[in-house]
């Protein structure tokens, strides 16, 4: 009996504790007076889910706590406002103090260690913000100029201020500013501890985001101007398949041939295929759909092909150059394709309009 009472009073505590919130902030909001704070954010797991907190602002003045898995980037606004969004983080195991008003320019952070970090980089990032806020309203042309002058002057101290200060956690907030061919080298200089620490997820979410720019940047210049046009012959494209063998387009020449550009992680891509194996089945006989996996993993592209039972041909764009020469614009995209290999039409999202095109064109 004592046994049970010690092991129900463990975990009550281990209950308490894990109830306890870890995570507090405090401010006041220049110019507001009562109105209610809305403090958001999203978290991935267990499930993928927006989080709002709605937060009592009194004569300016709010209080709010809550328990932080780990480090969340999100937005503060006024419900009265809800145009003036200023976007932050919200860390564990920290206490935040807010002041100034819900912008860039006028936002002032301190607190526990990391918003004193994170309070010096707001500082050091507030010239320049205000700089980008004078030109705004520029014409395109002269602010295009102005807005790349201050990013040459801006990008070069922001390198500096992370080379030197890489074993502090608000640090990673600064990588997504020095120029987006530079964030990969920004990440990389982190320490280890920062790295893998509280902001890993975010860190993660933004190294996927610049992979993959860089990746279309560089699929880009490899293109140049060798891309496929309506009415124009298809190219080659030299991806390969499942089993690791390049599919020729020319081979299926004598059908006509639908490229469908997708991904595991697309929704609507997924979401289209039951329609899209109805119209496989309808006009096997003189329709090929080759499904060219963009943005994925390998192991995600099989396992995705094999979950869905997709029972078209399958290759897979390690590089971005498909999509390039294709011109694909979102996902899914499908383009059309003659049997004499002309390119007739694309379409992006799924659309009744490529179903009917399928229809009038096949089913004649």
């Amino acid at each position: 009996m004592k046994n049970l009472f010690i092991t129900m009073a463990l975990m009550v505590v281990s209950l308490t504790t894990f109830a306890k919130d870890n995570f507090k902030m405090t401010g006041r909001i220049d110019g507001a007076g009562n109105d209610t704070l809305c403090i958001e954010y999203i978290i991935l797991q267990p499930k993928k889910q927006v989080i709002t907190h709605k937060v009592a602002v009194k004569n300016g003045e709010f209080s709010f706590s809550t328990k932080l898995r780990e480090a969340y980037y999100g937005t503060m606004y006024l419900k009265s406002n809800p145009q003036e969004i200023l976007s932050t983080y919200f860390v564990p195991d920290e206490e935040a103090v807010f002041s100034g008003k819900l912008n860039e320019e006028e936002e002032h952070w301190s607190g526990t260690v990391f918003y004193q970090q994170y309070g010096r980089i707001i500082d050091i990032r507030r010239p320049f913000t205000i700089e980008f806020a004078a030109v705004r309203n520029e014409p395109d042309s002269i602010r295009g100029l102005k807005n790349l002058n201050i990013n040459n002057r801006k990008e070069p101290i922001y390198m500096k201020y992370i080379e030197e200060h890489p074993d502090e956690d608000a640090t990673a907030t600064l990588v997504v500013y020095v120029g987006y061919d530079n964030v990969l080298t920004a990440i990389s200089k982190l320490t280890p501890e920062v790295r893998n620490g509280r902001m890993k997820t975010e860190l993660d979410r933004t190294e996927k985001s610049f992979t993959q720019v860089m990746k279309g940047v560089a699929a880009r210049k490899a293109v140049k101007n060798d891309t496929v046009t309506i009415g124009g012959q298809v190219l080659e494209l030299g991806l390969k398949d499942l089993q690791g063998n390049v599919l020729e387009l020319k081979s299926l020449r004598g059908k006509y041939v639908v490229l469908d550009f997708w991904g595991s992680w697309c929704t609507w891509c997924i979401k289209g295929f039951p329609k899209l194996k109805e119209y496989y089945a309808k006009y096997k006989d003189r329709l090929e759909i080759v499904g060219i996996d963009c943005n994925d993993t390998a192991e995600k592209w099989a396992a995705a092909v094999k979950k869905h039972n997709v029972p078209w041909l399958h290759v897979r764009s390690e590089d971005g150059i498909a999509e390039q020469k294709f011109r694909v614009q979102g996902y899914p995209y499908k383009v059309l394709i003659s049997p004499e290999g002309i390119v007739l039409k694309a379409y992006l999202g799924e659309t009744e309009e490529f179903y009917q095109h399928l229809d009038s064109t096949l089913g004649r």
